[in-house]
């Protein structure tokens, strides 16, 4: 839920005291990361966003149910019979493409699609009725009808649905109680432990969003202020690839077959140059990235086993619907194991922060004044 593989974060950086290092990877200079200053105003968390959390939770694990009774509301979803009319030539004529039959609406979702009324006439009515609701086309409306078979303008003209609702579903969203927290917290809520009542878990909830916003405040200025003094050309390489084959398999993917680099680039209207200007960018952040990771790591003996490895990595494969093997297979178990120790080493940096009270002071610069400068009878003449 507040966790996330690869959870380090690139922002913008203020300075911090350097201290050098090197690996096999190049060299880097770490910025400071122990006893960071933080402010208790700035991440703290409330009960109300402790509850938001929850609500979302329970929401996205909601079913749907289909009824035939019941009352309409504002984010249901209905199916409709409808016909609507429009005056021609005195009379109530229905019009070319304005009767449906078993029409499934959301109306949280679809409001857009249909004209100003037509999904909020249908909020507050019970299956089963049936009822004529009246709007009227907006001017600026350039669709044309049949009436009679004559082609007719609907701009800024009166219309009538007749509207029949058949059925209604609605979410079942379960209800939060220690029964509900014991089945679920490790899937729902990502929970790392065992939690067995409601109480448990908004303690968890509350300290794990408390980390997710110091992280959020502090891990970028850390990272960008981390200063890399020599890239590897084999990681260089190695990420270049990684990222090459990431954005050919999303735009094959998006676009249904194989698609090569040349293809793409065409497609995004991009020359090699501004490619490899770009790729070289974004490799030498992933590259930084897991320097930096390392580095912490190893200064603050921050291991991984064969056995956490094997626990961790099998938990973000099932939160993926894959199997261990399948998701090495995917990411690269080398991806997996850099993401596990990143965890591990915002985990450390997130405790070893140091609170002060209130916010964190800003600096507004003084206002520029300007004194008239005096004129002498010299200066004058």
């Amino acid at each position: 839920m507040f966790k996330k593989l690869l959870a380090i974060m690139l922002t913008v950086a203020v300075a911090f005291s350097l201290v050098g290092c090197g690996s096999d990877e190049g060299k880097i200079k770490l910025a400071k990361y122990k006893g960071v200053v933080v402010y208790k105003d700035d991440i703290k968390v409330t009960d109300a966003d402790v509850k938001s959390a929850i609500d979302n939770a329970l929401s996205q694990s909601a079913k749907e149910k289909k009824v035939k009774k019941g009352k309409v509301g504002a984010s249901d979803k209905v199916n409709v019979d409808y016909k609507g009319q429009i005056e021609y030539k005195g009379k109530k004529e229905a019009f070319e493409g304005g009767t449906a039959e078993k029409q499934d609406i959301d109306l949280a979702q679809d409001a857009q699609n249909y004209i100003e009324g037509f999904t909020s006439s249908i909020v507050g009515h019970n299956v089963g009725d049936k009822f004529t609701a009246k709007m009227k086309f907006p001017k600026t409306y350039t669709n044309k009808a049949k009436v009679k078979g004559k082609e007719v303008s609907l701009a800024g003209k009166p219309v009538w649905f007749t509207f029949k609702i058949n059925s209604l579903t609605k979410k079942d969203t379960p209800k939060l109680n220690d029964k509900f927290v014991k089945e679920n917290a490790k899937t729902l809520f990502q929970a790392d432990k065992d939690i067995k009542t409601v109480k448990e878990l908004k303690k968890y909830i509350k300290t794990e969003m408390r980390k997710y916003n110091i992280s959020n405040k502090i891990m970028g200025k850390i990272l960008e202020d981390s200063k890399v003094t020599k890239y590897s050309d084999k990681e260089l390489k190695k990420a270049k690839k990684k990222l090459t084959d990431q954005q050919l398999a999303q735009y094959s993917q998006q676009f249904g077959g194989e698609v090569s680099l040349d293809a793409y680039l065409k497609a995004c209207q991009m020359s090699k140059k501004q490619w490899n200007k770009q790729l070289t960018e974004q490799a030498k952040q992933v590259v930084k990235q897991n320097m930096f990771i390392r580095e912490v790591a190893k200064r603050e003996n921050l291991t991984l086993s064969a056995k956490e490895y094997k626990k961790e990595a099998s938990k973000y494969a099932k939160q993926n619907g894959m199997t261990l093997k399948d998701f090495e297979k995917q990411q690269g178990k080398d991806e997996i194991e850099i993401g596990i120790l990143a965890q591990k080493v915002q985990d450390f940096i997130v405790d070893n922060v140091k609170e002060k009270k209130g916010s964190e002071p800003t600096t507004t610069p003084a206002p520029m004044t300007t004194k008239k400068a005096k004129t002498t009878k010299k200066a004058k003449k």
